[in-house]
Protein backbone atom coordinates (compact mmCIF):
# COMPACT_ATOMS: atom_id res chain seq x y z
CA UNK A 1 0.00 0.00 0.00
CA UNK A 2 1.09 3.50 -0.53
CA UNK A 3 3.01 5.01 2.36
CA UNK A 4 0.49 7.63 3.13
CA UNK A 5 -2.10 5.26 3.01
CA UNK A 6 0.12 3.07 5.40
CA UNK A 7 1.04 6.23 7.42
CA UNK A 8 -2.69 7.03 8.36
CA UNK A 9 -3.37 3.27 9.02
CA UNK A 10 -0.51 3.58 11.29
CA UNK A 11 -2.05 6.61 13.24
CA UNK A 12 -5.72 5.25 13.37
CA UNK A 13 -4.23 1.98 14.88
CA UNK A 14 -2.35 4.22 17.75
CA UNK A 15 -5.30 6.60 18.17
CA UNK A 16 -7.22 3.24 18.85
CA UNK A 17 -4.32 1.79 21.17
CA UNK A 18 -4.30 5.05 23.32
CA UNK A 19 -7.87 4.43 24.35
CA UNK A 20 -7.78 1.27 25.24
CA UNK A 21 -6.63 1.61 28.72
CA UNK A 22 -4.26 4.35 30.91
CA UNK A 23 -1.13 2.06 30.93
CA UNK A 24 -1.13 1.72 27.45
CA UNK A 25 -2.10 5.45 26.70
CA UNK A 26 1.33 6.13 29.22
CA UNK A 27 3.63 3.87 27.03
CA UNK A 28 2.49 5.31 24.06
CA UNK A 29 2.62 8.84 25.07
CA UNK A 30 6.59 7.60 26.61
CA UNK A 31 7.56 6.29 23.32
CA UNK A 32 5.59 8.63 20.85
CA UNK A 33 4.28 7.71 17.55
CA UNK A 34 4.78 4.48 15.72
CA UNK A 35 7.63 3.91 13.59
CA UNK A 36 6.86 0.38 12.78
CA UNK A 37 8.62 -0.73 9.34
CA UNK A 38 9.45 -3.35 7.35
CA UNK A 39 12.86 -5.21 7.77
CA UNK A 40 12.75 -6.91 4.04
CA UNK A 41 11.87 -9.77 1.85
CA UNK A 42 10.27 -12.76 3.56
CA UNK A 43 13.50 -14.60 2.45
CA UNK A 44 15.86 -11.72 4.54
CA UNK A 45 13.78 -11.79 7.77
CA UNK A 46 13.89 -15.68 7.88
CA UNK A 47 16.70 -16.00 7.68
CA UNK A 48 17.74 -13.20 9.84
CA UNK A 49 14.98 -14.45 12.37
CA UNK A 50 16.56 -18.06 12.82
CA UNK A 51 19.82 -16.41 13.51
CA UNK A 52 18.41 -13.93 16.38
CA UNK A 53 16.62 -17.35 18.06
CA UNK A 54 17.05 -17.23 21.74
CA UNK A 55 19.75 -14.42 21.62
CA UNK A 56 20.33 -11.14 22.30
CA UNK A 57 19.64 -8.21 20.36
CA UNK A 58 23.84 -7.52 20.15
CA UNK A 59 24.69 -11.35 20.07
CA UNK A 60 22.19 -11.38 17.00
CA UNK A 61 23.17 -8.56 14.99
CA UNK A 62 27.02 -9.71 15.17
CA UNK A 63 26.27 -12.96 13.30
CA UNK A 64 24.10 -11.69 11.41
CA UNK A 65 26.77 -8.90 10.18
CA UNK A 66 29.55 -11.56 9.80
CA UNK A 67 27.14 -13.66 7.72
CA UNK A 68 26.47 -10.44 5.07
CA UNK A 69 30.00 -9.32 4.96
CA UNK A 70 31.78 -13.22 4.59
CA UNK A 71 29.18 -14.53 2.07
CA UNK A 72 26.61 -11.90 0.94
CA UNK A 73 27.45 -8.27 -0.25
CA UNK A 74 27.64 -6.92 3.00
CA UNK A 75 24.11 -5.48 3.28
CA UNK A 76 22.26 -8.78 2.56
CA UNK A 77 22.60 -12.28 2.92
CA UNK A 78 23.60 -14.63 0.57
CA UNK A 79 20.93 -15.73 -1.90
CA UNK A 80 19.53 -19.14 -1.87
CA UNK A 81 21.59 -20.70 -4.62
CA UNK A 82 25.01 -19.39 -2.70
CA UNK A 83 24.01 -20.57 0.80
CA UNK A 84 22.81 -23.68 0.17
CA UNK A 85 26.22 -24.22 -1.27
CA UNK A 86 28.29 -22.89 2.09
CA UNK A 87 29.52 -25.79 4.16
CA UNK A 88 29.37 -26.05 7.86
CA UNK A 89 32.80 -25.10 8.13
CA UNK A 90 31.87 -22.05 6.71
CA UNK A 91 28.55 -20.81 8.66
CA UNK A 92 30.33 -22.07 11.91
CA UNK A 93 33.06 -18.90 10.93
CA UNK A 94 29.76 -16.64 11.40
CA UNK A 95 29.04 -18.28 14.69
CA UNK A 96 26.08 -20.16 13.92
CA UNK A 97 25.36 -23.69 15.41
CA UNK A 98 24.50 -26.48 13.59
CA UNK A 99 21.08 -26.18 14.11
CA UNK A 100 20.88 -23.20 12.69
CA UNK A 101 23.25 -24.23 9.94
CA UNK A 102 20.82 -27.04 8.82
CA UNK A 103 17.69 -24.52 9.01
CA UNK A 104 19.41 -21.84 6.88
CA UNK A 105 20.13 -24.62 4.71
CA UNK A 106 16.91 -26.20 4.60
CA UNK A 107 15.29 -22.40 3.95
CA UNK A 108 17.52 -22.04 0.99
CA UNK A 109 16.46 -25.46 -0.39
CA UNK A 110 12.62 -24.30 -0.14
CA UNK A 111 13.17 -21.55 -2.04
CA UNK A 112 15.64 -23.11 -4.72
CA UNK A 113 12.96 -25.94 -5.34
CA UNK A 114 9.92 -23.34 -5.07
CA UNK A 115 7.84 -24.89 -2.36
CA UNK A 116 8.49 -21.24 -0.71
CA UNK A 117 8.57 -18.11 -2.35
CA UNK A 118 8.64 -14.07 -1.37
CA UNK A 119 5.68 -14.05 -4.08
CA UNK A 120 4.11 -16.91 -2.80
CA UNK A 121 4.16 -16.12 1.31
CA UNK A 122 2.68 -12.79 0.17
CA UNK A 123 -0.47 -14.35 -1.51
CA UNK A 124 -1.26 -16.90 1.45
CA UNK A 125 -2.97 -15.79 4.53
CA UNK A 126 -1.67 -15.31 8.38
CA UNK A 127 -2.36 -19.22 9.22
CA UNK A 128 -1.25 -20.17 5.83
CA UNK A 129 1.74 -18.67 6.21
CA UNK A 130 2.55 -19.87 9.18
CA UNK A 131 2.01 -23.53 8.69
CA UNK A 132 4.22 -22.85 5.65
CA UNK A 133 6.80 -21.61 7.40
CA UNK A 134 7.08 -24.00 10.16
CA UNK A 135 7.09 -27.25 8.54
CA UNK A 136 10.96 -26.74 7.52
CA UNK A 137 12.44 -27.95 10.73
CA UNK A 138 13.94 -25.42 13.05
CA UNK A 139 11.34 -23.21 12.39
CA UNK A 140 8.86 -22.10 14.80
CA UNK A 141 6.17 -20.18 15.46
CA UNK A 142 8.37 -17.28 16.49
CA UNK A 143 10.19 -17.16 13.66
CA UNK A 144 7.40 -17.59 11.59
CA UNK A 145 5.62 -14.34 13.50
CA UNK A 146 8.18 -12.47 13.10
CA UNK A 147 8.32 -12.71 8.78
CA UNK A 148 4.64 -12.01 9.44
CA UNK A 149 5.35 -9.18 11.46
CA UNK A 150 8.33 -7.56 9.71
CA UNK A 151 8.09 -8.49 6.63
CA UNK A 152 4.31 -9.08 5.11
CA UNK A 153 2.95 -6.59 7.40
CA UNK A 154 0.10 -8.22 9.28
CA UNK A 155 -0.79 -5.82 12.09
CA UNK A 156 -2.70 -8.81 13.85
CA UNK A 157 -0.10 -10.94 16.05
CA UNK A 158 1.42 -11.77 19.85
CA UNK A 159 3.95 -13.69 19.52
CA UNK A 160 3.73 -15.55 22.98
CA UNK A 161 7.15 -17.15 21.96
CA UNK A 162 9.14 -14.04 22.40
CA UNK A 163 10.71 -13.26 25.93
CA UNK A 164 10.91 -9.88 25.81
CA UNK A 165 6.91 -9.46 25.00
CA UNK A 166 5.92 -11.25 27.63
CA UNK A 167 8.34 -9.74 30.09
CA UNK A 168 7.29 -6.18 29.10
CA UNK A 169 3.42 -7.63 30.07
CA UNK A 170 4.47 -8.92 33.46
CA UNK A 171 6.18 -5.59 34.24
CA UNK A 172 3.52 -3.39 32.82
CA UNK A 173 0.40 -4.92 33.19
CA UNK A 174 1.43 -7.15 35.75
CA UNK A 175 0.71 -10.52 34.01
CA UNK A 176 3.22 -13.44 34.93
CA UNK A 177 5.10 -13.41 32.40
CA UNK A 178 4.77 -17.39 32.25
CA UNK A 179 0.94 -17.42 32.76
CA UNK A 180 0.36 -18.45 28.83
CA UNK A 181 -3.55 -18.29 29.23
CA UNK A 182 -3.86 -15.18 30.66
CA UNK A 183 -1.24 -13.22 28.45
CA UNK A 184 -3.18 -14.71 25.27
CA UNK A 185 -6.53 -13.64 26.72
CA UNK A 186 -5.22 -10.01 27.74
CA UNK A 187 -3.60 -9.51 24.18
CA UNK A 188 -6.77 -10.67 22.18
CA UNK A 189 -8.09 -7.69 23.13
CA UNK A 190 -5.71 -5.23 21.22
CA UNK A 191 -6.78 -7.19 17.84
CA UNK A 192 -7.07 -5.91 15.18
CA UNK A 193 -3.32 -4.40 16.64
CA UNK A 194 -1.49 -6.65 18.14
CA UNK A 195 1.74 -6.13 16.11
CA UNK A 196 1.13 -2.58 16.85
CA UNK A 197 0.86 -2.82 20.39
CA UNK A 198 4.03 -5.43 20.33
CA UNK A 199 5.91 -2.59 18.89
CA UNK A 200 5.26 -0.44 21.87
CA UNK A 201 5.91 -2.93 24.17
CA UNK A 202 9.29 -4.40 23.28
CA UNK A 203 10.25 -0.32 23.11
CA UNK A 204 9.10 0.04 26.84
CA UNK A 205 10.98 -3.49 27.34
CA UNK A 206 14.51 -2.39 25.63
CA UNK A 207 14.24 1.13 23.99
CA UNK A 208 14.24 2.28 20.23
CA UNK A 209 17.84 1.72 19.90
CA UNK A 210 17.85 -1.66 20.34
CA UNK A 211 15.51 -2.68 17.35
Amino acid sequence: MPNSDREDRLRKAVLWLKKKDPVTQKIIQTIGPCTHKMMGNPYYVLIRSVISQQLSVKAARTMENRVKEYYGNGKQFPKPDILVKLTKPQLRKAGLSFAKIDTVKLISKAYLDGSISDRKLSKLDDQEVLELLCSIKGVGPWTAEMVLMFSLDRWDHFSYNDLILRKSIENNYGIPMNSKKEILEFTSEYSPYRTIFSWYLWRAAVGVENL
